[in-house]
């Protein structure tokens, strides 16, 4: 949606209430989602906080289980797999940043850390490795989150921008999505 170069009209087209009603639902949805971004967050902080006490607060595996699972990975390839995946997750968010475009992935990078402390865990190295896995996930974390914050912010000053001008009688053209322009307010 963006403003129309012609004059005001007078007198109210048919719409525009129903307009400004999902105009206010989309600037409502946006302010939640803006906020997964630190729940993200607090998921990973939450499972950080029982790997650094080695999963106290959960039992032992017992025996029969581990057999099943067989041996863990040797600590240097979890090491050299958690390297790898925290620079794509980088360079992925980026490229999401830059060309403006994605959706959030912090529950699924926060599911990732966890299986990481897991296998470190299991591979008996957590205590060794447990800042790696820690600074790593806070970085990838923290870019999901700003990428988010950002982005919704954007879009919440547009949508915003919009209803004012919806408000002051302006006319509107909308888009569709596509670009063309479908109807003016």
């Amino acid at each position: 949606m963006k403003r129309a170069d012609t004059e005001a009209r007078t007198d109210p087209p048919a719409g525009r209430s129903e307009l400004q009603a999902s105009i206010e639902a989309r600037i409502r949805r946006l302010e939640l989602t803006a906020g997964n971004g630190l729940w993200g967050m607090v998921l990973f902080l939450l499972v950080s906080f029982a790997a650094f006490d080695g999963f106290a607060l959960l039992p032992d595996l017992p025996a029969p289980i581990r057999e099943q699972l067989g041996t863990p990975p040797p600590v240097d390839l979890i090491s050299l797999a958690l390297v790898v995946y925290a620079f794509s997750g980088i360079v992925l968010t980026l490229a999401r940043m830059t060309s403006d475009t994605g959706s959030y992935r912090g529950f699924m990078h926060a599911a990732f850390f966890a299986g990481f402390y897991s296998f470190y865990h299991l591979s008996g190295g957590l205590p060794d490795n447990f800042w790696a896995v820690f600074l790593a996930g806070t970085s990838v974390m923290g870019l999901e989150s700003y990428h988010l914050w950002t982005r919704h912010g954007a879009a919440i000053r547009k949508q915003q921008a919009l209803l004012a001008d919806l408000r002051a009688g302006r006319p509107l053209v909308l888009e569709d999505d596509e670009g063309d322009q479908d109807q003016a307010f």
